[in-house]
């Protein structure tokens, strides 16, 4: 099986045994995760962004160049337009069939324009499967883009899978649930790419709240700065603490030394890093609507709250702090469930039933 993406500039697909490894142009921070079987190719400029089709008849002309498709059982395309658009063309071309995943930025970018809504209608029309990564954003494109007469047909080929968090997470799930000891002092977390989108100067008003509630209440951020004027807009709260991007070795200790997890981001495809602080113990607040939402009933493994609202946000910390001796050792019990091996097992179903219906 065949597994194909292109994301932002890249193709990437399962290589034959005799194809080199491709790294070039990948920044060093992502090149620990890189192996034998991901091939990254640049396929266009920043110019292209914008343009929808000149950008994928460079996508095409590069897969094509590079494989055989005859060669592979199953196209896997990991966004609905940018990608599902040339395994749609490669179907047609080589009769190989392929699944689509749908992520949060095939909900916000070019869809929303009506020719590109026909298109992805028709993209899902001929896929052999679906997956989302949550189940909000199954809700969500259902009710924005399939047809009525199309609903059970949809239905029957979509599947809900989550990512899985790496084996390092894995080896290191915390033994013991997490203590308060004193719950006046509570150390909040959030694990992001400093930019608008992550939401975290309302994080910095939610914990701004609880210290005029009374509380010793610190947010550090770990995170790389995509956006200056964001990383100064949460510099300026007094209870904010800012690190640089941190290896998954040094930001174990960094989830350790914290009691809660806290990052309404504005979107989310899914949030790895909430079950990555979840194997430590730590209770995890999310957004409504987005990627994480829904795993779990609510007040389980921590609160979903609206993205723009630091009030509510700060009554679902203190709920948390009130129930953290419950809520602590269910958070490692349940990041159990995005270990590697469960997620390959769904997607090995998925795939089986796709490859019938292909």
């Amino acid at each position: 099986m065949s597994g194909h993406s292109a994301r932002q500039n890249t193709v990437r697909v399962l290589p034959k045994s005799s194809d080199p490894l491709w790294t070039e142009g990948i920044a060093e921070k992502f090149r620990p995760i890189m192996d034998g079987l991901v091939v990254h190719k640049e396929c266009w400029n920043k110019y292209d962004r914008m343009l929808f089709f000149p950008r994928q008849w460079k996508i095409e002309k590069e897969f094509q160049k590079a494989y055989n498709l005859k060669d592979f059982d199953l196209i896997h395309s990991h966004l609905l337009l940018s990608s599902g658009y040339t395994a749609m063309r490669m179907k047609k071309k080589y009769g190989v069939p392929y699944v689509v995943s749908v992520r949060v930025t095939d909900l916000t970018g070019f869809i929303r324009l009506p020719y590109f809504k026909g298109m992805a209608v028709k993209i899902v029309k001929e896929a052999a499967g679906i997956i989302f990564l949550s189940a909000c954003h199954k809700e969500e494109f259902t009710k924005k883009f399939v047809p009525a007469e199309y609903l059970d047909e949809f239905n029957a080929k979509c599947a809900v899978i989550s990512n899985c968090i790496e084996p390092f997470w894995e080896e290191n799930t915390a033994i013991s649930p997490k203590l308060m000891k004193d719950k006046k002092r509570v150390r909040l977390l959030a694990v992001a790419k400093i930019r608008p989108i992550k939401n975290l100067t309302v994080a910095a008003q939610a914990v701004e709240l609880l210290k005029n509630r009374g509380y010793d209440a610190k947010l550090t951020v770990a995170g790389e700065v995509q956006d200056n004027e964001e990383y100064e807009r949460i510099k300026a709260y007094s209870c904010v603490d800012v690190l640089p991007f941190k290896k998954k070795e040094e930001l174990i200790d960094i989830y350790k030394e914290n009691d809660i997890f806290l990052l309404p981001s504005v979107n989310e495809t899914f949030g790895r890093a909430y079950v990555e602080a979840m194997t430590q113990g730590l209770p995890v607040i999310f957004t409504q609507g987005q990627g994480f939402d829904k795993n779990f009933p609510d007040g389980e493994v921590g609160y979903s709250v609206p993205c723009d609202a630091p009030e509510t946000i700060a009554d679902k910390i203190e709920e948390t702090i009130k129930r953290y001796d419950e809520i602590s050792p269910k958070c490692i019990e349940n990041s159990k469930l995005f270990y590697e091996d469960i997620i390959i097992d769904k997607l090995e179903s998925f795939y089986e039933k796709a490859l019938k219906r292909g």
